[in-house]
């Protein structure tokens, strides 16, 4: 059977062919668009959960960091568990939180250096409920701001704010609870310094079944054993080394101000692209943020000396926003290339990522 096309037919066979083009290319644009929504409702909840974490801390200055490492500690737990990237998100944030009920605690108890009376212990003991409340409705299935609720609960119901027993306290409580204990114990305190690595692995043995769930305590365990070197603990009196390369001083100075609160972070800064190779010579840099229109070079051509001679990060700060500029720092490797003027909190977020805690087995 011969199949004859008419000019007509073949016409509407390339219009139909054009429309539907046009339809999945319309499709990929919708569905382009959808994920960069996605994507900048996932940075813009990043940052707000960053604010209200910095906001704890700044509660209380002798718990500096306690939140994002109890938040990296529940991270890694939940990852060894086999939980989604989802998931581990979730009780990430759940952990930069648990404590964001300490914001309404009174800051005579927070601040308090000796024992709490038994009034004092239990204004504080109003924290979880209060985080509950404050957090109500920040995710669609409640498991972030429940987590915060019953992180106090222990296995064997004598915990508070409700006295859950066994697996009624939701899971994600139950790996805060160990994440918490943990840090708390290898932190140093006002009136205390951070306890031994083996202490602090007895310590949670012994509370297995009792004030943690055993599986999730085990988990816990692990990661001890594999800590080696004790590095899971408390590093706040351990600075870390930046150095600024701009000839801008107001540049230099705003992230200064930016960072003068962090007492765990020393900045040195030169003008000069050949200021900064002999700045590396002479000392070891934890970072670099380095401008990309210096006096003497361009940025780009540091930075191919910086990777020549060290593993130093790097991150880019400019006033340029041209795309193809931005691109081409991306292809160098540069993960975070701050826009002149950034906000404080762009700052923060880089070097947070920067200075991570590595829980990799």
């Amino acid at each position: 059977m011969v199949l004859v096309l008419s000019a007509t037919n073949v016409l509407l066979i390339v219009s139909g062919i054009i429309i539907q083009r046009k339809i999945r290319l319309c499709n990929q644009q919708k569905k382009k668009d959808i994920e960069e929504s996605f994507r900048r409702n996932e940075r813009l909840m990043e940052r707000s959960v960053m604010a209200l974490s910095n906001a704890i801390e700044a509660k209380d200055s002798y718990t500096s960091g306690h939140s994002r490492r109890v938040a990296n500690y529940a991270r890694e737990i939940a990852r060894r568990m086999g939980k989604s990237e989802e998931e581990q998100r979730d009780i990430y944030h759940a952990g930069l939180l648990h404590d964001i009920g300490k914001i309404r605690v009174p800051d005579k108890i927070i601040s308090k250096k000796g024992k709490l009376s038994d009034m004092e212990f239990e204004c504080l003991k109003l924290h979880p409920v209060m985080s509950f409340s404050m957090l109500s409705g920040i995710s669609d299935d409640g498991r972030i701001e429940t987590a915060t609720k019953y992180h106090h609960e222990h296995f064997d119901g004598t915990g508070y704010p409700e006295g859950l027993a066994g697996k009624a306290i939701p899971e994600f409580a139950r790996i805060l609870a160990v994440a918490d204990t943990y840090d708390a114990m290898t932190s140093s305190r006002s009136f205390r310094n951070l306890f031994p690595q083996k202490f602090v692995r007895s310590e949670i043995e012994y509370q297995m079944g009792k004030q943690f769930d055993p599986e999730i305590a085990q988990v816990m365990l692990d990661m001890i054993d594999e800590d080696k070197d004790f590095t899971l603990k408390q590093k706040d009196d351990i600075n870390k080394k930046i150095l600024v390369v701009d000839d801008d001083v107001i540049a230099i100075k705003l992230v200064e101000f930016m960072l003068e609160d962090d007492r765990t972070l020393e900045i040195t800064s030169v003008k000069t692209g050949e200021h900064c190779i002999k700045a590396l010579e002479e000392y070891n840099f934890d970072l670099i943020i380095l401008d990309i229109y210096l006096p003497d070079t361009d940025g780009f051509e540091v930075l191919d000396v910086i990777k020549e001679k060290c593993n130093t990060p790097v991150i880019f700060m400019s006033s340029d926003k041209n795309e193809e500029t931005i691109a081409r720092a991306r292809e160098k490797g540069i993960k975070y290339y701050l826009v002149k003027p950034f906000l404080k909190q762009e700052l923060a977020e880089a070097l947070r990522d920067v200075f991570r805690y590595d829980l990799e087995p």
